[in-house]
């Protein structure tokens, strides 16, 4: 049973052979300047690693090592230095991340009794040391991102609503309907 699971999600989630991807971003304006290029590209520090781990949830799943990050946090002064060097190597191009890229899949039933894999929703279990860099990381991208997405896209972009575009929406029909009711008023109609 546990080979036919694996299987089955190996197959749903592995990442396929990428195709041509040249021309990629043709068409695709440079929305990333210079300046922002140098800072993405800059040395991580401890400082943006200690801000990483603050900013996670202290008891959130913990991943295979069972460390979860309030053990990182309570203990940031006995670990701080060698786990920051650890990161810093990681981060700043000394050493490939898959020794660390290690996730547990969980099975959650998405039914009272599911009887087919496809009624079991995976939630990924990534290793909290790989959850800080990747938070590091997101945390630096967050300075530029709202260059990168358009002003349109409101939904997961920080300072911006879903309930933005229901408004606007809201806003045009308005318009529109007076625009209709003025029409037939000067027709007479």
């Amino acid at each position: 049973m546990a080979e036919i699971a694996r299987l089955y999600f190996q197959e749903l989630f592995e990442a396929k052979e990428r195709g041509n991807c040249e021309n990629i971003l043709t068409g695709i304006e440079q929305c990333i300047t210079d300046e922002d290029n140098y800072c993405l590209k800059a040395q991580y520090t401890q400082v943006e690693i200690w801000e990483a781990l603050q900013s996670m949830g202290a008891t959130k799943a913990s991943g295979e090592n069972g460390f979860p990050a309030i053990f990182f946090q309570k203990f940031w002064h006995i670990i701080g230095v060698e786990v920051s060097n650890f990161f810093l190597q990681h981060l700043n191009g000394g050493i490939e991340v898959s020794s660390i890229n290690c996730t547990q899949i969980v099975l959650i039933p998405k039914i009272a009794n599911p009887n087919s894999l496809s009624q079991f929703h995976p939630i990924s279990l990534c290793n909290v040391i790989y959850k800080i860099m990747a938070k590091a990381m997101a945390n630096r991208f967050q300075e530029v991102l709202d260059k990168c997405i358009d002003k349109a896209q409101s939904s997961f972009v920080l300072r911006r609503l879903i309930s933005d575009n229901v408004l606007l929406a809201y806003e045009i029909q308005h318009t529109l309907n007076r625009k209709k009711l003025g029409k037939k008023r000067m027709d007479g109609s």
